[in-house]
């Protein structure tokens, strides 16, 4: 049966068996979407939790100053690597290899990240 759902423009069809649905096949763009959202909201979770926790100690507070600054300020603002990713226009892989310790940045990178976070570029330097 195939239908289509409104509210989050998704087509699906779904597959019975003894007149219960047993399956439920959607196209591949789709169950991404829906992956992503789980992600998304697994993240959010994470965020509220995170903000209600006490304040960092010393040594958090320290290893969060000499944190990567990609991920420093991409956990800022509370987002995914693939949403960075897609803000900028490169593939979530890119912005994991700016995350590694040690990552150095091209200019342009340093200028799109500075663009995107809303800061100097020379917090990428």
């Amino acid at each position: 049966t195939g239908r289509h759902l409104q509210e989050v423009n998704m087509e699906y069809q779904t597959i019975k068996e003894n007149g219960k649905v047993k399956f439920v096949v959607l196209p591949v763009k789709s169950f991404q979407t829906i992956l992503d959202r789980i992600e998304d909201e697994s993240d959010l979770r994470d965020i509220r939790e995170a903000s209600s926790e006490p304040l960092y100690d010393q040594n958090e507070a320290e290893d969060y100053i000499i944190m990567n600054p990609v991920k420093r300020e991409r956990l800022e603002k509370g987002w995914t690597q693939k949403e960075l990713a897609n803000r900028i226009g490169v593939k979530q892989a890119s912005v994991a290899k700016w995350e590694r310790e040690g990552a150095v940045y091209r200019k342009t990178t340093r200028q799109k990240l500075a663009k995107v976070f809303g800061i100097g570029e020379t917090s990428f330097s």
